[in-house]
């Protein structure tokens, strides 16, 4: 059980890690656009690999529901890849720490 919570730990650590890396990116585009620049999920993976976001929207589409790509998958797609992996990242940390022994006091 120490070793899931350690790969959770590391995972979270990690991804938080690529997120303040993406919120550095958009902070260095904003710097030289003179504007606010976020690059969304989608994007980011778009560039990174095409095949894969194509493969992925078809895996779902076919095989979970039409409805689940359409609103939910697109929002999170369109939202910025700083904020997605922060909250993933929070959330495998959340699922790696030590819990507290349940103490009932009387």
């Amino acid at each position: 059980m120490k070793f899931v919570r350690f790969v959770f730990t590391i995972s979270g650590l990690w991804t938080c890690a690529l997120a303040l890396l993406a919120l550095v990116l958009d902070g260095v585009r904003s710097i030289a656009a003179n504007e606010l620049v976020m690059k969304s999920l989608g994007a980011t993976w778009f560039e990174l690999d095409s095949a894969s976001l194509n493969l992925t929207q078809a895996v779902i589409q076919r095989n979970v529901h039409p409805l689940v790509w359409d609103p939910l998958v697109q929002w999170i797609l369109t939202m910025p890849a700083w904020l997605v992996a922060a909250v993933i990242g929070a959330g495998l940390i959340y699922l790696g720490r030590k819990r507290r022994p349940k103490v009932i006091r009387i």
